[in-house]
């Protein structure tokens, strides 16, 4: 199994290079995440973007867990109560899948979307997959896939004890259009995660 998620690591950062010269890295996305029991708190900020949210999150469950994000991008704000449900952990795979509602304060049109999550791990080495499917806002209720994000990262633990951690995560972020439209590159970018639990 690590060498699947090696393996895919490596061809993710190859588009990366391979596709350097499209319209790539224009951005970065930059993560702050706070947990401590069932409460959590992420802050996220992208570089050369007007996006920024504030996330909070309680675990109503082992496997089942809600949040509520407020978003600002340019003159969109976005309110969106999301849960997220675990399926299973076996060995390096994970399934989850989450349900979430955004409502838009500005121009866009309030939508649902739901998404599976996809998970490996080799040791501190990960990659994800989660295709998304919105409902609403113009959209017809097809179930084609309306939009794929990969990511691929790194744990680096910074700091650990019985209690506490504290973990530093770069990684690369791919977005794909869904069927609709060619599977097209939206953008890659990459990611940064420093992540603290007491």
């Amino acid at each position: 199994m690590k060498k699947i998620v090696a393996l895919v690591s490596a061809a993710l950062l190859g588009l990366s290079v391979n596709a350097y010269s499209d319209d790539n890295w224009n951005t970065s996305e930059h993560n702050y995440n706070i947990d401590s029991g069932k409460w959590g708190l992420e802050i996220r900020t992208m570089g050369n973007d007007d996006y920024d949210h504030v996330e909070g999150k309680y675990k109503l469950a082992d496997n089942l867990e809600f949040a509520l994000r407020y978003a600002e991008d340019g003159v969109d704000t976005e309110i969106r109560p999301k849960l997220t449900h675990k399926i299973l952990k076996a060995g390096p795979l994970s399934l989850a899948h989450r349900i979430e509602y955004r409502y838009f304060e500005g121009t866009k049109d309030d939508n649902w979307r739901y998404r599976g999550i996809i998970g490996f791990n080799a040791g501190d080495a990960w990659i994800k997959m989660q295709p998304r499917w919105t409902f609403g806002a113009g959209k017809t209720g097809d179930a084609k896939i309306d939009d794929v994000k990969w990511q691929a990262g790194y744990d680096f633990t910074l700091a650990k004890d019985e209690n506490s951690s504290v973990k530093f995560t770069p990684y690369v972020e791919y977005l794909t259009a869904g069927e609709d439209d060619g599977w097209a590159k939206t953008h890659m970018i990459l990611g940064t995660k420093l992540a603290v639990k007491f």
